[in-house]
């Protein structure tokens, strides 16, 4: 049965409506969580007693250690507050789940949790264990419930197939080989950038093959549909979701004129300096080939998306329908979910420690609402917070290094900008918007 994780948050959380944005506010945060990693905990120090019972010598070390590094990472965006607990979200996906499960009951004794990823990428992840991330990015760029079942019957598919615990195994038995030494060595370094840092090894578990995981998909694919086909939904809706996903890989780059620098960090008690704008040379790069990607993170491993959905349609003939989206409302809830979610992308980003993303696209919107004082205040909060880090000398933590191959000019110059500040000058830009 799915976990009632409704049941043990109902009436703790509350929605802060603000004139200006949507966000959610965990009111009784520390107790819950704190109770929550205490059963989770338990729970893991029994599964770490069944592996010495299934597997012996060095391959039951190596299987022991990943599944606690999976643990461990799951445990840390628990307690560092990157996971949506609010019961308005939790018992919307309670109830898409409980439309599958009802409607296949050999799934009846599954036993699922479903969390919600603060996460704004439009992606879903299955990490094991029963254990499935819807990010919050789903509610912002699909356009009805459907689809979000559709992505969850996908990811159950990978529950049901026991593709991650096998991609354990599979990994743990390349790095005690001796015959594959290579190969286990470039496992463990791949890495694949993402919004969320914290959940890079959760995905490199995942993700650690390409060839694999893109056989995988496409089981999971139609092993997904044939669950989702078993709902009242409407078929073609599956293939509609996988098409977003496909367009919305590509984002357009949140472009700041140069302008916006002096227009925002000309304060009061601390002047504008041309040299923040300073920025290294790089003549000889050509800067039309870069591309940004929202999906960094899934779509390195995942086929061609054209290549998935042609192959349902040949071995689903229903699913050629082409109208799909005429044929389903968006629904109350999931509309009011909506909302919060698009809204939401500046917390979302402060709460994930992506303090460079979420100061740009505060400065893309004051650049049109130049008087914001929502806005405002949250920039400050972003520079504060940067501040404290530069103070550990942590700064590379959260913004990143120039790199002209793989970034546009205009995003160079804004991490130059802030390179450029030092200690002092970051912290009174965060003292200014915070206390004004």
């Amino acid at each position: 049965m799915i976990k009632k994780i409704t049941a043990i948050f109902v009436l703790l959380f509350s929605i802060n409506f603000s004139a200006q944005t949507l966000r959610l506010i965990d009111t009784s945060d520390f107790e819950i969580r704190k109770k929550l990693t205490k059963n989770l905990k338990k729970t893991h120090s029994l599964f770490y007693k069944s592996l010495k019972k299934e597997y012996k010598g060095k391959l039951r070390i190596e299987i022991t250690n990943l599944y606690k590094s999976k643990h461990k990472e799951f445990l840390k965006n628990v307690n560092k507050e990157k996971i949506i607990f609010d019961t308005l979200f939790t018992k919307y996906t309670d109830s898409l789940s409980k439309v599958i499960i009802n409607s296949n009951p050999k799934l009846k004794d599954k036993n699922l949790s479903i969390y919600i990823s603060k996460n704004p990428s439009i992606n879903a992840l299955n990490i094991g264990d029963g254990i499935i991330f819807l990010n919050i990015g789903l509610f912002k760029y699909f356009e009805n419930e459907d689809q979000l079942v559709s992505v969850l019957s996908h990811e159950i598919a990978h529950e049901n197939l026991n593709h991650v615990s096998d991609n354990m195994i599979r990994i743990a038995k390349l790095r005690t080989s001796k015959l594959r030494k290579d190969q286990a060595r470039r496992i463990k370094k791949e890495k694949y950038n993402t919004y969320d840092k914290s959940f890079s090894i959760l995905k490199n578990l995942l993700y650690s093959d390409s060839k694999t995981h893109r056989k995988k998909e496409m089981q999971a694919d139609s092993v997904g549909y044939l669950l989702y086909k078993n709902t009242t939904l409407y078929k073609p809706n599956y293939i509609s979701a996988l098409q977003l996903l496909a367009d919305y890989e590509k984002l357009p780059t949140i472009n700041l004129d140069s302008t916006v620098y002096r227009r925002f960090f000309d304060i009061p008690k601390q002047p504008f300096k041309d040299s923040w704008l300073k920025m290294e040379k790089f003549s000889d790069y050509d800067y039309s080939k870069y591309t940004e990607k929202i999906n960094k993170d899934s779509v390195k491993s995942h086929p061609e998306f054209t290549e998935r959905i042609l192959k349902l349609k040949k071995d689903f003939p229903e699913l050629s329908i082409n109208d799909s989206l005429s044929k389903s409302s968006k629904g109350k809830t999931f509309s009011r979910l909506q909302k919060i979610a698009k809204e939401g992308d500046i917390v979302n980003f402060y709460d994930l420690e992506e303090y460079g993303y979420s100061i740009r696209l505060i400065l893309h919107k004051l650049s049109k609402d130049s008087t914001n004082s929502y806005l405002k205040k949250w920039l400050g909060k972003n520079f504060l917070s940067l501040y404290k880090a530069k103070k550990k000398y942590q700064l590379n933590r959260y913004i990143e290094r120039i790199n002209p191959k793989k970034q546009t000019k205009e995003y160079q110059q804004f991490l130059s900008f802030i390179w450029n500040l030092n200690l002092e000058e970051i912290k009174n830009i965060g003292d200014y918007y915070t206390e004004n």
